[in-house]
């Protein structure tokens, strides 16, 4: 695996800790309030941004453990955004890119122009309130069904005449 993929594949896992960060705060009794869904719906906007060059590569295997802290999951992405970057600068990543995905200078330029407007904007969040979660509920966020069960319901027929 080059540098570049490592660095996107990296960036990609970085993002789904955060989908599922955004998820559990969704469903905490505390940060499901109407006061946080502002804070929620931007990290959700930002972590849908990375998929400028996460769509790249699959992410590696997730594990997490302990509690799940937005800032200082922002204060890596920064780090990670700006090892993408670096690559996608560097003579080696820019032929990687160009073999292993296909990407021109035009693609290249682009991807690198927006991840460094994805890193203006973490710098806002990470000015903005330490959003923290458990593990277990950001795990549990992500194996909870999105739907809750319905019960079949009665036909107008049904209810008429209690069948």
């Amino acid at each position: 695996m080059s540098e570049l993929a490592e660095a996107i594949a990296n960036l990609h896992q970085s993002q789904e800790i955060l989908n599922r960060l955004a998820r559990g705060l969704e469903k905490d009794p505390v940060y499901g309030q109407l006061e946080y869904q502002e804070k929620i719906n931007d990290l959700r906007d930002y972590s849908n941004g990375l998929s400028v060059c996460t769509y790249l590569e699959e992410p590696t295997n997730i594990t997490i453990f302990g509690d799940i802290s937005s800032a200082a999951l922002l204060r890596e992405q920064v780090g990670l955004i700006g090892a993408v970057i670096a690559q996608l600068s560097s003579d080696e990543g820019k032929k990687t890119a160009a073999e292993a995905y296909g990407l021109n200078n035009a693609d290249i330029r682009r991807i690198t122009m927006s991840l460094q407007g994805m890193i203006e904007l973490n710098n806002l969040l990470r000015q903005e309130e330490d959003l923290v979660l458990d593990a277990s509920k950001v795990t549990e966020a992500q194996t909870a069904p999105t739907t809750a069960p319905t019960e079949e319901k009665k036909g107008f027929f049904k209810k008429l005449f209690g069948r």
